[in-house]
């Protein structure tokens, strides 16, 4: 997998390794632990995690979009199984752009 993450001008150095360990979840089915789990080991509530995540975006550099290859931009660590089995991706500008027409694969 190649995972990109692009932090902030504000994200310190503790912003940035929560965001690291949030994106290295396993995809076991267990994302709310995960999320318990990270927010125990940093001593922080959800709303503060989830601020600190807002810091950063994460993207899959080796899928792009079709038309204009775009990097894919992830949500959350559950969305690189689903992009993954697909055999074509078409970001929502192009979609847009087409006017619906680009919908192969998604």
């Amino acid at each position: 997998m190649s995972l990109k993450l692009i932090f902030s001008a504000n994200a310190d150095q503790s912003d940035i390794q929560l965001c690291e360990d949030y994106w290295a979840y396993g995809h076991n089915g267990r994302y709310v632990e995960h999320i318990e789990t990270l927010c125990r080991q940093y001593s922080v509530d959800y709303h503060i995690l989830f601020g600190v995540l807002a810091e950063c975006q994460a993207y899959l550099d080796d899928v792009h979009c079709e038309y204009c290859g775009r990097p894919y931009q992830l949500d959350v660590p559950a969305d690189i199984p689903y992009i993954r089995k697909q055999s074509s991706w078409f970001c929502e500008s192009c979609i847009s752009f087409s006017g619906g027409q680009l919908t192969v694969g998604r």
